[in-house]
């Protein structure tokens, strides 16, 4: 009857992470349920230091498996395979952190836990983000992405600062035997955090320069023949849309990812074609296409023009899609020709360089890179006083992985206190100003341009100087309470001896 009774309790404990980690994604766009953040992690937490070591090691994956099945459904879109595994590897981190939490957890009881959770949790975001396979989808920073007073503070620890609060809080709630004698501890922390943002946000940047700067969203069809009728509709919809906000007096234009169908570099119908139009907008354009080297090698690049002197600036995407736009180890794995990965692969680019050709010096980030504080940080850090992101996300098609994109860009302003201009093919098209206010936006699907007045800023936030110091912050609380266990351990271990 025991035995039956704790089968039961162990099979309850999985389900009931299995359902938080579903609860979790209601968080993030489309549904922003933003407070369940505040509260899903809770039961995870909670059953990984109380349980065995391998009820916890199952909670973990449960979890990571309900949160990112239904965070990445998008992925649906090229498959149920793709979907599954990508979930799957996903969920291994919350496993990783699931078993470490039970190690070091239950030795340390309440108080440690208190602060050791959440540190743990933003060392496994960032082992997620990082290398060849790096992916931020999910971090649970972003989910909050809405509440400007608690967000300011990624002007001082990036997002990985935000992840940590809403984990904290989810941490004290699963420390339901101390939940009063810490809540002042936690009160305190979040109080301090929301009066900086509310300060903050009743300051501006100040700066001498201006600039008004659009961006279009041409919004093509890009599921039909790429033929001469594609590319001169193409180039006529681009066309209309930047007179249309020259003439309401922008300056710097900013086209999608891909956006000019072809190479400018080498077609020179291209060049003259983008030229022209910059010249008689009196505009500078900033403008996503292709690029191939004389060694054959393609890119995913921007391209500066300006006014009479064409292009003055090039940046070639650095940080890739795997399977988007290479497959590693490719001539291993010839069944990805029955899913929709790149035929092609793409080169990187030799690094992150700032357009300098225009009125101000430009970060560009493509795509996928601005899913990465590190590489919009990188930018900022060489001199970019204006943050740009150009994106191709058509292929999300209806889903809500546009939205859960764009909102990236809103923590890339406020980590750097920049300006950010994001183009989207097929949206989200936004400006964004540096304390993440939304200043102009196109939504899903919604041809058109926006436009806004942007300050280029030449300040360097905390951030920006220091990098991901935050997160080495953690990874030490991690340590010290690694080797305070150990130490605690060792006489047991050796009186066993």
């Amino acid at each position: 009857m025991g035995y039956n009774r704790h089968k039961y309790m162990g099979v309850f404990r999985v389900f009931a992470c299995f359902l938080s980690g579903v609860a979790l994604s209601l968080a993030f766009p489309r549904a922003n349920q933003h407070w369940l953040a505040w509260i899903a992690l809770s039961p995870l937490m909670y059953f990984a230091c109380n349980s065995k070591l391998r009820v916890s090691l199952v909670c973990g994956f449960a979890f990571g498996f309900g949160f990112f099945a239904s965070h990445l459904y998008w992925i649906l879109i090229f498959g149920k395979l793709p979907w599954a595994l990508l979930a799957i590897f996903q969920s291994l981190f919350v496993l990783l952190w699931a078993v470490l939490a039970n190690i070091l957890g239950r030795p340390l009881g309440e108080w440690g836990r208190l602060f050791l959770l959440p540190a743990l949790w933003v060392c496994t975001e960032w082992f997620r983000s990082i290398g060849m396979m790096g992916f931020t989808w999910g971090d649970i920073g972003y989910s909050q992405h809405s509440f400007l007073p608690f967000i300011q503070i990624a002007a001082i620890t990036g997002v990985w600062g935000v992840s940590f609060l809403v984990a904290l809080v989810n941490s004290w709630l699963a420390n339901v035997k101390l939940l009063r004698a810490q809540a002042v501890i936690v009160a305190v922390v979040l109080a301090a955090v929301l009066a900086y943002g509310a300060i903050i946000l009743q300051t501006g940047e100040t700066s001498s320069k201006k600039l008004r700067a659009a961006a279009v969203q041409g919004n093509i069809d890009q599921d039909v023949p790429q033929d001469y009728l594609y590319i001169e509709r193409t180039l006529r919809t681009y066309r209309e849309l930047t007179r249309q906000v020259s003439r309401e007096g922008a300056r710097l234009i900013v086209w999608p990812e891909t956006a000019v169908p072809g190479n400018p570099a080498t077609d020179y119908y291209l060049q003259a074609f983008l030229s022209t139009l910059a010249a008689d907008s009196n505009t500078y354009l900033l403008v996503g296409a292709h690029n191939e080297d004389e060694d054959g090698k393609c890119f995913n690049c921007g391209f500066l023009i300006a006014p009479g002197r064409g292009i003055v600036g090039k940046y070639a995407k650095v940080h890739l899609v795997p399977f988007g736009e290479f497959v590693p180890a490719r001539k291993y794995l010839p069944f990805l020709s029955y899913y929709r990965v790149t035929p092609v692969d793409l080169s990187p680019g030799p690094g992150f360089n700032i357009l300098t050709g225009g009125p101000h010096k430009l970060g560009l980030a493509i795509c996928f890179e601005s899913i990465f504080p590190e590489i919009s940080r990188k930018l900022v850090s060489a001199g970019a006083e204006v943050l740009c992101v150009i994106t191709n996300d058509a292929w999300f098609k209806q889903t809500a992985a546009a939205e859960q994109h764009a909102v990236k860009s809103v923590f890339r302003a406020i980590e750097n206190r920049r300006y950010l201009i994001r183009a989207a093919s097929t949206g989200v098209s936004c400006i964004i100003d540096p304390r993440g206010r939304i200043l102009a936006k196109k939504g899903i699907f919604e041809p058109g341009a926006i436009i806004a007045d942007v300050n280029p800023i030449d300040k360097k936030t905390f951030y920006t100087r220091m990098g991901d110091w935050f997160v080495y912050f953690c990874f030490g609380i991690t340590i010290v309470f690694g080797f305070f266990v150990l130490f605690r351990s060792y006489p047991k271990l050796k009186s066993k001896e």
